[in-house]
C-alpha cells in the first residue's frame, strides 16, 4: 500500500511534556503539529511525555510524533506509544538507516492491526540531521511505502550544521549542496512535498522569509516552525499567489484547448507553452488547491 499523500505547507513543534501548548499550536494556522519527544524534552520528563500521547485531543489537523533517535533505547518505546495513540505519522530523528525504516514499517503494521487503525495509514518522515543521513537519503526515501515526506534539518547551530562544519546563513550557502541533494532524492522517489525544517531565531521573521523562499525555489513544499509567529510567514511563502494561480490556470486552459485541436505547442502572453510548461502550471494549481484545503482545516 502506498503512503497517504502528505502535502503540508507548515508543521509546528511543541515539546512533548507541554500539552498546554497544543491548543495554541492547533490555532496557529499550521497544517500539522509535531509532538516532540526528543530534544525539547529533558530525560527525566521523557516517560511522562510518552505516556501523555494517549491524551492527544481530537483536532482538525493531524498530529505527528518526533521520536528519539533510532540508536537510543527510547526509540521503540516512542514508536509503541505513538502507534497506540493513533497519530498520523512519525518524524524519525537523526534518520540514517534504510533498514531501521523498514523495521519501523513492520512495527507500525503490527501496531495498526493491534489498535484497529487502518493498515498503512501511519506515515514515516525521516528527519535528516547528519552527513550520514544526507548520504543515505536516497535509500531511506525508497525504503518503505510509508515514507511520505522527508524533513531537511536546516537549523542554525543544529546537528547537521555542526556535523558538516559549514557556516550557517539565512541565504543557505553552506547547506546548499546538502539541501539540494535531499530534495533531489525525495523528488526522484516521487515525494512531491519534501519539507525544510526549523528556523531557530523565531523573532527574526524577515530572515525566516529569506530561508523559506530559498527552500521554495529549490523545490521544497513547506517548512517546520517552532513558534506560532512563524506560521503565517511560512504559509504565505509556500502558498502560490493569486497572480500565479490565475496565470497557471490560463496556461492550462489554453494548452488543453490546443491539445483538443491537435496542437502541443502554443504561445501564451508571448511565451512558449508546451507539455513541460503546462506540467509546471498544473503543479502550481495543485499546490494552491492543497493549500486552500489545509487552510480550511486549520480554520475549523
Amino acid at each position: 500500500m502506498d503512503a497517504p499523500a502528505l502535502a503540508l505547507r507548515s508543521m509546528i513543534f511543541i515539546p512533548g511534556h507541554r500539552h498546554d501548548l497544543i491548543d495554541k499550536a492547533v490555532r496557529s494556522g499550521a497544517d500539522a503539529v509535531i509532538v516532540d519527544l526528543e530534544d525539547a524534552v529533558a530525560p527525566s520528563e521523557k516517560p511522562n511525555a510518552r505516556a501523555a500521547l494517549a491524551e492527544l485531543p481530537d483536532a482538525p489537523i493531524p498530529f505527528f510524533v518526533r521520536t528519539n533517535a533510532p540508536d537510543t533505547e527510547m526509540f521503540w518505546d516512542d514508536v509503541v506509544a505513538a502507534g497506540r495513540a493513533g497519530v498520523a505519522g512519525l518524524v524519525v530523528a537523526k534518520a540514517e538507516s534504510p533498514e531501521v525504516l523498514r523495521q519501523l514499517d513492520g512495527a507500525l503494521r503490527a501496531l495498526e492491526m493491534a489498535f484497529s487503525v487502518e493498515v498503512g495509514s501511519t506515515v514515516i518522515a525521516p528527519l535528516i540531521e547528519s552527513a550520514a543521513g544526507v548520504r543515505a537519503a536516497h535509500d531511506m526515501v525508497r525504503s518503505s511505502d510509508r515514507v511520505a515526506t522527508v524533513l531537511f534539518s536546516s537549523g542554525e547551530q543544529g546537528d547537521l550544521v555542526a556535523d558538516l562544519g559549514v557556516e550557517w546563513t539565512p541565504e543557505g550557502t553552506g547547506l546548499m549542496h546538502a539541501r539540494s541533494k535531499v530534495l533531489l532524492d525525495a523528488r526522484a522517489a516521487g515525494l512531491e512535498h519534501p519539507m525544510d525544517a526549523v528556523f531557530m531565531d523565531f523573532r527574526n521573521l524577515e530572515a525566516l522569509r529569506t530561508e523559506c523562499e530559498l527552500a521554495r525555489r529549490l523545490g521544497y513544499g513547506g517548512k517546520v516552525g517552532i513558534h506560532p509567529a512563524q506560521i503565517p510567514v511560512i504559509n504565505k511563502v509556500f502558498t502560490p499567489s493569486e497572480q500565479q494561480v490565475a496565470h497557471s490556470r490560463r496556461i492550462v486552459e489554453e494548452f488543453d484547448r490546443a491539445l483538443a485541436d491537435g496542437q502541443a505547442s502554443i504561445a501564451v502572453d508571448g511565451k512558449l507553452v508546451d507539455y513541460a510548461v503546462a506540467r509546471v502550471a498544473r503543479i502550481v494549481l495543485a499546490r494552491a488547491e492543497l493549500a486552500a484545503r489545509a487552510a480550511e482545516r486549520s480554520d475549523q
